[in-house]
């Protein structure tokens, strides 16, 4: 973990670039004609810097020694950290008494949630929501990089496909040679012949789509039992 005072620096410098960004952006706008937003962020800043540090006073008026009364609920939690820590350990520098893991979940929570202006204006409730949908943010990002695989995929194979319709045999002449027709592709051709594009059942390659989806479908079941049968369960 990193010390209290990289903490404090790292912190008054975020917050210091983040009040000149606003107060720049906003130096030609009236204060009663800011945005709300802006406002309540500017003053959010101004108390965090304002805290950065812990008068003396306070300091001394506090218990030096946490008593925190242990059940059977807290020994879960506590359990549940240890275990995490324990998988983690240099997180807590290898310390997992109950003092050093007490002490590195307040850090960790001043540190990404209190200190942090995108998390500290959110309530309790949309804190909680923002939370709980990390899980879909990873999700997502898993389609992305899929999609992103799948659109390389296609340039790469149109690529080739278009490569290859340069030369295409259309016909052997008296002499046994064979004739090459125009990429039936190329812009000069479909602007005057057209190209069948529909994906209608009617049309020869709406057909030819549909077979190729029946075929993907039974490989993507037979692979699914082959799987299972080697205990490896997928809904995939």
């Amino acid at each position: 973990m990193k010390d209290t005072i990289e903490i404090k620096l790292e912190e008054v410098k975020r917050l210091a670039s983040r009040k000149k960004f606003l107060t720049n952006k906003y130096q030609n706008t009236l204060a009663e004609e800011l945005p709300s937003s802006v406002t309540s962020e500017l003053k959010l800043i101004d108390d965090l810097m304002a805290e950065a540090n812990v008068p003396e006073e306070i300091y001394q008026t506090r218990s030096k020694t946490v008593n925190i009364k242990n059940s059977r609920d807290e020994e879960w939690y506590f359990q549940q950290l240890l275990h995490w820590a324990k998988r983690h350990p240099q997180s807590t520098n290898g310390l997992f008494g109950k003092s050093s893991l007490y002490k590195f979940a307040m850090h960790f929570f001043v540190e990404n949630i209190v200190l942090n202006p995108d998390n500290a204006q959110l309530s309790f409730g949309q804190l909680e929501e923002k939370i709980s949908n990390l899980k879909q943010s990873k999700s997502d990002s898993t389609i992305v990089k899929q999609n992103r695989n799948i659109e390389q995929s296609l340039a790469f194979l149109i690529s080739m496909s278009y490569r290859s319709l340069n030369f295409i045999p259309e016909s052997v002449n008296d002499d046994g040679l064979v004739e090459y027709g125009i990429n039936p592709f190329s812009e000069s051709i479909v602007k005057a012949n057209g190209v069948e594009t529909t994906l209608g059942s009617q049309s020869e390659v709406g057909r030819a789509y549909e077979e190729f989806q029946n075929a993907w479908s039974r490989d993507k079941q037979r692979l699914k039992k082959i799987k299972q049968t080697k205990g490896v369960i997928t809904d995939d």
